[in-house]
């Protein structure tokens, strides 16, 4: 009987085993704004549905999602778990965002123009309770849990957010607001996986039995700050299926992970990034519930709402 080396192990005979140790590489693209100072919108992105506080606009105001925080690989669900809260209704989105995991903000955009909804950005000011105070009653009665008003003033939208923002029907940004790209940092992470192979010989030819996991240890990471191809393809056509034009691409590809490029409000509507030059008070001021129809954001509160 010949003894066979099969991957740092031996096979013996008719019935060997098999050790192997390996390292397996998983990829993680992700946009970070560097430049932008750490605040709570650095924390994972929060949903919080949020109903208009503006003077006599009650009892049909307008509403809208409030999206704050870092975009991480469970945000679209978090997100999709809000949509099924709203029965179908179309509330826009008001984000401000430093970015994060670009699969996810993809997914987000996705979800966003599968359910046909606008997105701002913006920030949401909120009256009473807000979603970080645990146990708040103070709208206890009233006909939302959130009530509060939108405004650009200090939002922003960088890195893979814009990539959230290219979802919307309707895209604004507001001349207050912030949006700024550059190149995607791509994490390598690393794993030796150690694994045990039974198999036996048959007619000279190996027939693995049972194939086992024996340990998995982390073995380090490393980044590259340029775009591989099959993400740049992949960002290519998520830009073309959302009618953004491919200069927004050429933007990020240009601009090193080190910084962040501003995009004014010109060439936002150049790349149609943007749909229009308005701010967030196109999609949540009072104003939107006074046309006829009301926008489908906008809400009556009815008597059994307040009993309820």
């Amino acid at each position: 009987m010949a003894e066979q080396r099969r991957f740092g192990g031996w096979a013996f005979g008719l019935l060997g085993l098999i050790l192997a140790l390996v390292a397996i590489f998983h990829a993680h693209p992700a946009l970070a704004a560097n430049s932008v100072a750490q605040s709570p919108e650095d924390q994972p992105m929060r949903f919080a549905v949020v109903r208009s506080n503006a003077p006599g606009c009650e009892p049909t105001c307008p509403e809208w999602i409030s999206a704050e925080g870092a975009i991480v690989a469970g945000t679209p669900a978090q997100f999709k778990k809000v949509l099924k809260t709203l029965g179908g209704r179309r509330l826009p989105i008001v984000v401000s965002s430093p970015g994060g995991d670009v699969d996810a903000a993809l997914t987000l955009g996705r979800t966003i123009r599968q359910n046909k909804l606008d997105v701002a950005v913006g920030l949401t000011r909120f009256d009473g309770c807000d979603p970080g105070f645990k146990g708040c009653k103070l709208n206890d009665g009233k006909a939302a849990a959130y009530y509060g008003n939108a405004f650009a003033n200090g939002a922003y939208c960088a890195s893979a957010c814009p990539l959230m923002l290219a979802g919307g029907v309707r895209r604004v940004v507001g001349q207050w607001a912030y949006l700024g790209v550059h190149q995607i940092t791509t994490t390598y992470y690393r794993t030796k996986v150690l694994y045990r192979t039974k198999y036996k010989v048959v007619k000279g030819k190996k027939k693995i039995i049972e194939k086992k996991v024996v340990s998995r240890k982390n073995a380090g990471s490393y980044k590259t700050y340029e775009m591989n191809k099959p993400l740049e393809k992949r960002l290519d056509a998520y830009f073309k299926e959302m009618g953004v034009g491919a200069n927004l691409l050429v933007t990020i590809k240009n601009t090193p992970a080190s910084t962040l490029r501003q995009i004014v409000a010109y060439n936002m509507l150049q790349m149609n990034l943007v749909t229009s030059l308005d701010g967030a008070e196109l999609l949540t001021a009072a104003a939107v519930c006074k046309t006829v129809p009301a926008a489908a954001n906008c809400r009556v509160v009815t008597v059994s709402d307040l009993e309820g």
